[in-house]
């Protein structure tokens, strides 16, 4: 029988999964009546096994348990396809990108042993970890940055249940599909030099 912890953990594979196939095909561009014929059809392609593995599986064979950073976007961006409404504003996207960006830069280069200092080890009940997180927490509420209130908050019951076989709360928060994803958004924008016209003589 599934434990709680593989039946979580292929959920979060299969929402990224379906955000990757609705992203992908701009389901929006749809009619209402097609978007909805065509995600069930993702849901049955993604979770239901080929075999002994279902999609899902695989896709959490390779990425791992997700964060609840990467859960929620993954589920934003199944919500805006399938409706056409944007459930994350920019603003919100924004914040959060940032604040995974920094928790990457802090996290990542100081794990792989280049120092004795180990921020990973933070997420095993630090002091004062849980008091800087809730201090993030509580200034992002008071900015109206819902949606990082929404995935730390998340990430927190996610860790208090056992979601997850791991029992660090870094886990829960942030991993690498996260990071890219808020790099790549924060990256400038191209910028396409318009050189002028040359007067013909």
């Amino acid at each position: 029988m599934i434990s709680a912890s593989d039946a979580f953990g292929l959920f979060g594979s299969g929402l990224l999964g379906l955000a990757a196939v609705a992203t992908a095909i701009r389901l929006r561009r749809l009619p209402v009546r097609a978007r909805y014929a065509v995600m069930l059809a993702a849901a049955l392609a993604v979770f239901v096994p080929i075999g002994e593995l279902s999609i899902a599986a695989c896709v959490r064979g390779v990425t791992g348990d997700l964060s609840m950073s990467t859960l929620v976007l993954a589920g934003a961006a199944c919500f805006a396809q399938l409706t056409g409404r944007t459930l994350i504003g920019l603003r919100d996207r924004q914040a959060l990108c940032w604040l995974l960006a920094l928790a990457a830069a802090f996290l990542y280069p100081f794990a792989l042993g280049w120092t004795r200092f180990d921020p990973y080890a933070l997420g095993y009940g630090s002091i004062g970890f849980l008091t800087a997180l809730l201090a993030i927490t509580l200034a992002a509420w008071w900015a109206r940055l819902h949606v990082i209130v929404l995935v730390v908050i998340a990430a927190a019951l996610a860790y208090l249940v056992g979601a997850y076989e791991s029992r660090n709360l870094w886990d829960y928060l942030i991993d690498p599909l996260a990071s890219v994803y808020a790099l790549v958004r924060l990256l400038p924008p191209r910028t396409v030099l318009q050189q002028p016209a040359s007067r013909s003589p």
